[in-house]
């Protein structure tokens, strides 16, 4: 509790007086600790030092801190909501932070929290910088899993979501803003960042005052894909709703927030402000919305059992009415793909996916399949499931060669059991390496002999000759489909179809809209249609992106 609150209770307890009271706070025991953050009036938080880190602490920390400044609470309640861990470049949209004035930007929530040591920064291979609550590396190891499932099942929803509006023509088409990946490309409105944004010129949201153009009003939309969301959860977006209606010049807005279900209460204010509770049911239907939910169990449970990835790549196909899932999904599905494999051909082994490393506090490599041959040898996978033909960049060869191959053999050897076993260290790869990169993996491969472990890349050709094995039809026609032949594995800007339509804009030329908005609409009057990608050959110039993330 508050030291003021403490000190109210202890005079009316002791009948002594409140300057009494707050001198004996002054000189308590090393037990009662305070939160290095300074509350309103010079107020602290105190607790018991047993009491650190547990659901009352977070939960009492937050009602504190909202009674003085609410930035601090939201953080607080959106990392909860998220399981504890946020992306960075989603932080500031979970949050309800703003870079606006009387606003305490997201920057210096993060930093004031991460000094008052609630708050850690954590890079976490595969996500990036990421905001986690400061529980230690036990806290993140179990709770990793949950988030990176998360993730991908909202990167599948937001996409399907684009694709839904974009049809409906709820936003200007083309011009759509997903949740940033990387710094500047947030879907801003107003003074907030959203996971959806999109300027709409419907009826009811456009400003059609003015005899030249109209002024556009907007979509925005976030999404949470949580068991059930309560009204903790989305007190965040409630105030970035309630705050951006209160800008003046601001366009009007059609603000939904997305979710698996609502609580009561969360269902009861959503409501009252104004704002679309939507389900992916309500937007997809049932099978697209069990489709979600189950690939969230599928994604949480793989670091600790085996996936079928037959099984996935139906669910895979169930998606296949979410626009966009396939390039988002079939990373997964090749890590899936690569663990059966390894099950079916090796002795008795224990698999691990996504396993994660550490160095001074920090996740600095993840091992896509992890495979210990008790006595034997350790093998450790890294997999990339390209278009096939295509190169694997110079730089995803050079990360995994210099970088995250020397952490895990490092690590590895300090282990004293492990470190007596045989150490291999292979790329999985569907596409082509460039010269460059060949070059790169065979003087790695020549300083690895010396050191005495190995280095070893499996091409196309050794995956099908690999699978062919397993002597499994179903697995068989599962790689075909989406690897080695691909009909189906093109990059996401073919396969979304909002990038092969040529559909006009209409009688008004949108593209001087104000910049307010931070959302820009396209300067040209047609999008262009996408072709489907050529073969690169090896000595290409320009290696294309990995579909395995």
């Amino acid at each position: 509790m508050t030291s003021g609150s403490l000190a109210a209770a202890l005079a009316a307890k002791l009948n002594i007086t409140p300057a009494a009271a707050r001198k004996r706070i002054e000189r308590r025991t090393l037990s009662v600790r305070a939160v290095n953050l300074v509350l309103p009036r010079g107020a602290q938080f105190l607790y018991l030092e047993s009491q650190y880190g547990s659901p009352k602490f977070w939960d009492r920390l937050a009602a504190a801190l909202m009674d003085g400044n609410g930035a601090y609470a939201r953080a607080i309640k959106a990392l909860t909501a998220r399981g504890g861990i946020v992306p960075a470049m989603h932080f500031s949209a979970a949050a309800g932070t703003s870079d606006g004035q009387r606003q305490i930007s997201s920057d210096e929530v993060v930093k004031r929290l991460v000094d008052a040591e609630l708050l850690q920064m954590v890079e976490m291979p595969g996500v990036g910088p990421c905001v986690a609550f400061a529980r230690g590396d036990s806290y993140l190891d179990d709770r990793y899993p949950a988030v990176r499932a998360r993730l991908i099942a909202e990167r599948v929803l937001l996409q399907s979501i684009q694709e839904w509006a974009a049809k409906l023509g709820l936003g200007s088409f083309n011009s759509f803003k997903l949740r940033a990946d990387r710094t500047g490309t947030a879907p801003l409105v107003g003074a907030f960042s959203w996971d959806l944004s999109a300027p709409s010129f419907l009826g009811p949201l456009a400003d059609w005052s003015s005899s030249a153009k109209p002024k556009p009003g907007f979509l925005v939309i976030d999404v949470l894909m949580t068991e059930v969301v309560g009204v903790d959860d989305v007190s965040p977006f409630l105030y970035k709703c309630a705050t951006l209606r209160q800008f003046r010049g601001m366009g009007r807005c059609l603000q939904f927030f997305v979710a698996n279900r609502y609580s009561p209460g969360a269902l009861d204010l959503i409501r009252r402000a104004g704002i679309v509770p939507a389900t992916p049911e309500s937007l997809f239907g049932t099978d697209v919305a069990k489709a979600l939910l189950e690939l969230l169990r599928t994604l949480s449970q793989a670091a600790e059992k085996a996936v079928d990835p037959v099984l996935f790549s139906q669910l895979f196909e169930r998606l296949g009415k979410a626009e966009g899932a396939a390039g988002t999904l079939r990373g997964a599905l090749f890590e899936f793909v690569v663990a059966e494999v390894v099950r079916v051909l090796e002795p008795p082994a224990d698999i691990t996916l996504n396993k994660i490393y550490r160095e001074g506090g920090k996740d600095v490599a993840e091992v896509d399949v992890r495979v210990i041959v008790k006595n034997r040898y350790i093998r450790f996978i890294e997999c990339k499931g390209l278009v096939p033909g295509n190169l694997l960049s110079d730089d995803e060869v050079d990360k995994w060669l210099n970088k995250r191959l020397p952490v895990v053999l490092s690590q590895t050897r300090k282990n004293n059991e492990l470190s007596k076993l045989d150490l291999r260290f292979e790329l999985w790869v569907t596409g082509e390496l460039s010269t460059e990169a060949r070059a790169m993996v065979a003087v790695a491969q020549e300083r690895a002999a010396g050191k005495g472990y190995f280095i070893e890349v499996l091409y196309a050709a050794d995956i099908d000759h690999l699978v062919g094995l397993v002597k499994d039809p179903s697995l068989r026609k599962v790689v075909d489909q989406h690897f080695l032949q691909a009909p189906m594995a093109f990059p996401d800007a073919v396969i979304n179809p909002l990038s092969k339509r040529s559909i006009p804009q209409g009688l008004f030329g949108f593209e001087e809209v104000e910049p307010e908005t931070a959302v820009k609409l396209p300067s040209t009057s047609h999008i262009a249609i996408a072709a489907p990608p050529t073969p690169v050959s090896i000595a290409g110039p320009a290696p294309s992106q990995a579909l395995s993330r």
